[in-house]
């Protein structure tokens, strides 16, 4: 099985993905950006209780031409308006800062956002590949490798992901 997916695949994935939001009432958006050259991306966006606050959590699933895989874009909102900052995004997630001998194993960073031109933070890719040739989870070719990428980097982030999405 391929640790790659090409952007064609991926525009026919995040559809699959957005039909069966639709049917689960799971509320992922299909943006299309530009029908000519096909990019489209997954958005979705939710609002939740956050030490007393409500926050709103934005979701994009956008294709990395570089690597050739899926890549997380998040950025998390305070009811003021403002960011979340980097360590508030760690501790949101659980995720742990790294001795600098540590090899991490989700980095997320912040950058802009390739489409929007705004920052956000982005789970970089570099390990996309590997990753998902070391999973060996639904090597027929029909798997879809976006869910199951998705699958993967949710679990990791502890953001739920209906189990409903990997049924036919």
């Amino acid at each position: 099985m391929s640790s790659t997916v090409s952007r064609s695949v991926f525009n026919r994935e995040i559809r699959e993905i957005y039909s069966k939001s639709l049917t689960l009432g799971d509320n992922w958006n299909l943006i299309v950006v530009d029908q000519n050259q096909n990019i489209n991306y997954l958005e979705k966006s939710i609002q939740q209780l956050y030490l007393n606050e409500i926050i709103t959590l934005i979701y994009h699933i956008i294709y990395s031409e570089s690597f050739s895989v899926p890549v997380l874009y998040i950025n998390i909102f305070k009811s003021n308006g403002s960011v979340f900052k980097y360590d508030e995004i760690y501790k949101f997630f659980s995720l742990k800062e790294l001795d600098s001998d540590q090899e991490p194993i989700l980095i997320l960073t912040q950058q802009e956002h390739p489409i929007l031109f705004k920052p956000f933070y982005y789970m970089h890719p570099c390990m996309t590949s590997h990753w998902m040739n070391q999973t060996k989870l639904g090597s027929d070719e029909s798997f879809n490798f976006t869910l199951k990428w998705l699958s993967f980097v949710f679990s990791a982030l502890r953001i739920p992901l209906d189990i409903k999405y990997a049924l036919n």
